[in-house]
């Protein structure tokens, strides 16, 4: 049996060091072979880093997808794209991590493959459907991104550079023989039943365009291996069960919210 055990949303900075320290225990005290983070580390760098430091301290394989508020450059000190491209993976690999953006980790026969996800609007409310461009327009009165990320892409332009790169880790992981199950980690969920719905809020409606790429789920439904997709972001935990092409694939968003981040242990 193997145990990996994933989090997501540590927020360090915002969540105080003694509380990651206390994650960092609970999930040490489970004795996983693997832990993977679903994105939201920390921001600043400084911060991005010390929460890396703490994960240290669970001596096992650790795998890292980014969050958007990995790449906020709130201070103007570092621009997103930089972090992006640049320091963010340095941090992560020169500590011995995997960086799920890049490369997938092996555990015995289980596959860890990830991706940030962004978000294209395809999981907005089918309640209040409006127009991409409206996504776009307002999207600062209900996403900070629009106000502390600064890179050049949008967000349609950023989906499509990050899924090719995904879809071809994934084909790798499903051919290779090696490999009995793919667990995929995300930030932002890809899949319906990964996102809560409340029809009668308007502004939660119009929210939901931002948390999630449920395009990205079409096609990792396709992948045979996989078998657990577990993604962050939304800080509204549910579980559900996604038809996939060749057989159930159990999906979670982690419950974690700003200050108290959560995790699972899935055993394979």
């Amino acid at each position: 049996m193997t145990r990996i055990t994933v989090t997501s949303d540590i927020h360090f900075g915002i969540t105080k060091p003694d509380v990651v320290e206390g994650l960092v225990r609970g999930i040490s005290s489970l004795k996983p072979d693997a832990v993977a983070v679903a994105g939201d580390v920390g921001e600043p760098l400084q911060n991005f880093s010390a929460a890396l430091d703490a994960l240290l301290q669970l001596g096992v394989p650790t795998a890292i997808v980014l969050g958007n508020h990995d790449v906020w450059n709130r201070n103007r000190q570092i621009p997103s794209w930089e972090l992006w491209e640049l320091r963010l993976p340095e941090e992560i690999m020169k500590r011995g991590f995997a960086y799920l953006e890049r490369e997938t980790l092996l555990v015995d026969d289980i596959a860890i493959a990830g991706t940030i996800a962004w978000y294209d609007y395809s999981a907005a409310s089918p309640s209040q459907p409006c127009e991409i461009e409206e996504y776009t327009r307002r999207k600062r009165e209900f996403c900070g991104d629009a106000l502390f990320t600064d890179w050049p892409w949008d967000d349609l332009h950023f989906c499509k550079m990050i899924e090719g790169p995904f879809m071809e880790r994934l084909n790798a992981a499903q051919r290779d023989r090696d490999v009995k199950s793919i667990l995929v980690i995300t930030h932002s969920p890809i899949f319906d039943e990964q996102i809560v719905r409340k029809p009668g809020d308007e502004k939660w409606s119009f929210s939901n365009a931002y948390y999630g790429n449920l395009t990205f789920g079409e096609s990792v439904r396709k992948f045979g291996k996989v078998r657990h997709v577990v993604s962050g972001h939304s800080h509204a935990g549910c579980q559900g069960v996604v038809k996939g092409d060749f057989g159930e694939i159990i999906v979670t968003t982690l419950d974690s919210q700003y200050g108290k981040p959560v995790f699972i242990t899935l055993e394979f």
